[in-house]
């Protein structure tokens, strides 16, 4: 026993002192990030929980070193081989360190460059001929090295003893305080009135009008969903107001735009005031029974401040039917243990993370999306079977055809027959965000995918309307069916987020079905997704409050003009919240056919009239100086307006 206690504390502590140094440096890199919208109190739980996880981690990965070394001492006993623990454990340190370098450098210099498998391997057998050459250089110095990693190994060990009392106050410690401030979020509500409608809002995540063919793409993606719409108002050039999930959600549940409720990143800062200041918060008080089926985590009703407007919230990982390997399974576990009660609880198996990869790697591989949209559909059937007599609200965020885009069969296939992007660990490995010209082949089959999910998503919606025709659910029921943001292929820019703002990102569908409606009208003035709220109040005959940022649309349903104005979307990731000025990031206007694209940072400018050029090929900036100056004096100004408010807001 002495021997093999004595033997694994041997392994242990150099591995504990790699994993809690990866640990230090990963968590400088998370806190550069995390700084801009949240405290450092607010941090420090995320990093003793990262801290307990990833030594668990470490503690597994000595205990198989050590089987491992001792295997392989018990081999070289019998061949005279000389090869010991210490050498096994030397040769995974060198490895690990070589490798890691070479991945840096690979990322750092062919960043977007393809690599082939022959390429891979010769890199591999680089790094292990690297490795077995550095460990018998130093294979007698493993003694000294243990010695001065010691007071590390002591280090480290009181943090971890300090993060366990710090994460379990965090989690189960202040429950209490969180379920009485959520009890406080809303006021009690008036009373219902049966003559107004009930409402279903339907967003499906990540889906670009530019690839619906209801908006004249030309692939049949959205059959029924053209049909449906006959019936129905179609605005063809709404835009979202930003080009990711968090922000773009905010500005619709709010009807803000992102810089007023100053909501700028993935895992970032509720927006503000939105307890009491949102489109739920309003239907509830006017005696709206509320329902949310979110499926995307990141637009779930805690993560946006607005849970204590809901009378019903399902979790989003309840809508995973099936799981892709044990990536879903650990965010599952993880979520029901600290989600809303520890930021970036998931810190540990984020794909940017190295962990994230491995257990993306070791999981089984998958042909099929793990969250169907019916699974959220039938949530909300079940529901309203035995709704109160109060009309309702339901909020149902979907997550296809976000990526990956599985649909199963016989969906998979129908726009293109090739074997490419087929699976769940084949599109986790295509390119995130910026790509090469020699890449755009592929990316066109991976854009084949993406229909194909949305045609997949088009009868998912089909089945839903026919049962809530079925179920006689339509009589007095509105419809508005949306996106929060959408999915470029192009402009070597592949999926979503980060800076440009292209129409493939932004123009997303917007379609209202108002109750008994039989006649369709097609909407081609210019519109933001911040007016959907104002919109779906009016059809509720509710006056909109006067911080929405919004305007209804109804009189444009019914035939009359509105004034126009400018349209706003934005991307601020790389700017600080918490009453910072906005200094960094890109933001886009429309007015008319033009538009302007502008880089904070890099003081640029792009201009297109869409009209002319709907793919935004041709910059126009320097060729039409007039309007280009114009549009950035509108983007200007509008930008200072909204950093007095935050200055304000600031010293309050």
């Amino acid at each position: 026993m002495a021997k093999i206690l004595s033997s694994f504390w041997l392994v242990f502590r150099p591995i504990f002192v790699i994993f809690s140094l990866y640990l230090v440096g990963d968590a400088f890199y998370r806190w550069d990030g995390f700084s801009y919208y949240a405290t450092f109190s607010e941090f420090l739980p995320s990093v003793a929980l990262i801290t307990i996880l990833w030594n668990i981690v470490a503690l597994f990965a000595a205990v198989l070193v050590c089987l491992s070394g001792s295997l392989l001492e018990w081999i070289s006993d019998r061949t005279e081989c000389k090869i010991r623990t210490e050498h096994l454990l030397m040769f995974i340190c060198i490895f690990v360190c070589v490798g890691g370098g070479a991945w840096i450098g690979k990322r750092t210099i062919w960043e977007y460059a393809q690599t082939t498998v022959q390429m891979k391997l010769i890199v591999f057998m680089g790094v292990v001929s690297a490795a077995i050459f550095l460990t018998w250089l130093s294979r007698n110095k493993m003694s000294a090295l243990q010695e001065r990693i010691t007071p590390l190994v002591w280090l480290f060990g009181i943090w971890v003893l300090i993060s366990v009392p710090l994460v379990a106050w965090q989690t189960w410690g202040r429950q209490a305080d969180t379920a009485n401030a959520a009890s406080r979020e809303i006021s009690a509500p008036s009373g219902a009135d049966s003559s107004r409608p009930n409402i279903i809002l339907v967003i499906f995540d990540t889906l670009t009008a530019r690839d619906m063919s209801l908006y004249g793409y030309e692939r049949p993606t959205t059959p029924f969903i053209t049909e449906w719409a006959k019936t129905g108002s179609v605005f063809t050039r709404a835009q979202s107001a930003s080009n990711f999930t968090s922000p773009s959600t905010a500005s619709l549940i709010t009807g803000k735009r992102v810089w007023t409720h100053q909501t700028y990143h993935i895992d970032g800062s509720r927006p503000v005031k939105a307890d009491i200041e949102s489109l739920p918060a309003v239907l509830k008080n006017n005696g709206y029974f509320n329902m949310a089926f979110i499926v995307n985590d990141h637009a779930s009703v805690g993560k946006l401040g607005v849970s204590g407007s809901f009378d019903i919230a399902d979790p989003a990982v309840d809508f995973f039917t099936s799981r892709n390997g044990l990536h879903e399974t650990v965010w599952a576990f993880l979520s029901g243990l600290f989600d809303d009660k520890i930021r970036m609880y998931d810190w540990i198996i984020k794909r940017t993370a190295i962990m994230g990869r491995v257990i993306d790697e070791i999981s089984f591989d998958s042909g099929k999306t793990s969250v169907p949209p019916e699974k959220a559909f039938n949530s909300l059937l079940e529901v309203i079977d035995s709704k109160p007599s109060a009309p309702f609200f339901a909020w149902i965020q979907l997550y296809p055809p976000h990526d990956p885009y599985l649909p199963p069969e016989p969906f998979i296939g129908m726009f293109d027959s090739s074997s490419e992007w087929r699976t769940y660990k084949s599109q986790l490995r295509a390119p995130v965000r910026k790509f090469g010209p020699e890449q755009q082949a592929s990316i066109n089959i991976l854009r084949a995918r993406y229909d194909e999910f949305i045609r997949y998503c088009d009868k998912q919606f089909e089945d839903f309307i026919a049962e809530l025709t079925k179920r006689g659910k339509l009589k007095n029921t509105l419809i508005i069916f949306s996106s929060d943001h959408g999915e470029s292929f192009e402009h070597n820019f592949v999926r979503h987020a980060g800076y440009p703002l292209y129409e493939q990102l932004t123009h997303i569908p917007f379609i209202v079905k108002e109750p008994g409606q039989a006649e369709g009208r097609i909407i081609s003035d210019l519109v933001e997704q911040v007016d959907i709220a104002p919109t779906i109040l009016d059809l509720a005959d509710i006056p909109a409050p006067a911080w929405m940022e919004g305007r209804s649309l109804v009189p444009l349903m019914r035939g009359k003009k509105i004034p126009p104005r400018p349209v706003f979307s934005m991307n601020f990731q790389r700017n600080r919240s918490l009453g910072h000025q906005i200094i960094k990031g890109s933001i886009a206007v429309w007015e008319g056919d033009d538009k302007l694209i502008h880089y904070l940072e890099k003081d640029e400018s792009l201009l297109f009239n869409l009209k002319q050029d709907p793919d935004e090929l041709n910059n126009l900036f320097d060729k039409d100086p007039q309007t280009g100056q114009r549009l950035l004096g509108v983007i200007y100004d509008n930008l200072e307006k909204a950093n007095e408010k935050i200055s304000r807001s600031a010293y309050k």
